[in-house]
């Protein structure tokens, strides 16, 4: 894992700590609401070492009072700042996230498709996972037109791949053999 990770992460598990369950959401939205106004361009500013800590701060500051974030949120950023740790602000993002999912009992799933699927058949799928997983399950939907039909479910460490195309290399490489 890389450092910038490491240190993002105890810098959002501090935060979530001390966020009651009835918070992490409305912070998580937050820090998302943030993270879309900070183009490449900012991030390179904050990861800049020619730019004084002071202007890093006081662009914070200023994004923070335009936005209107929570004070617990307002405290880490600004301690981040401080510490010259704003360059890895969409670290943080990712790593709350993922402790915010993780109290509220929520699990991501990503799902390939090769065609749209209706709403029905995505629900199917999502009340599959909530069971499989005993969490609420926040799904996304790709399109891959290679995978010819069926689908691939990714949930956490687990890829379900009821593809066409996989079926049919898996018969290639059978018939190869």
């Amino acid at each position: 894992m890389r450092l910038e990770v490491r240190i993002a992460r105890r810098y959002a598990k501090a935060l979530a700590d001390v966020l009651p369950d009835e918070k992490l959401g409305k912070v998580n939205e937050e820090i998302k609401t943030l993270i879309s106004l900070l183009d490449d361009k900012a991030i390179r500013y904050f990861k800049s070492p020619v730019v004084s800590l002071e202007k890093k701060k006081g662009l914070m500051e200023q994004i923070l009072e335009k936005v209107g974030v929570s004070e617990e949120l307002k405290k880490v950023l600004l301690l981040m700042a401080q510490k010259d740790r704003l360059g890895i602000v969409r670290e943080f993002a990712s790593e709350f996230e993922k402790f915010a999912d993780l109290r509220l009992g929520i699990i991501k799933a990503e799902i390939v498709s090769a065609v749209e699927m209706d709403e029905e058949t995505l629900s199917r799928i999502k009340e599959k996972i909530e069971n499989l997983f005993g969490k609420k399950a926040e799904i996304t939907v790709k399109l891959d037109p290679s995978l010819i039909g069926g689908f691939i479910v990714k949930v956490a460490d687990k890829v379900l791949d009821a593809s066409i195309k996989t079926q049919l290399e898996m018969l290639k490489k059978t018939i190869a053999d």
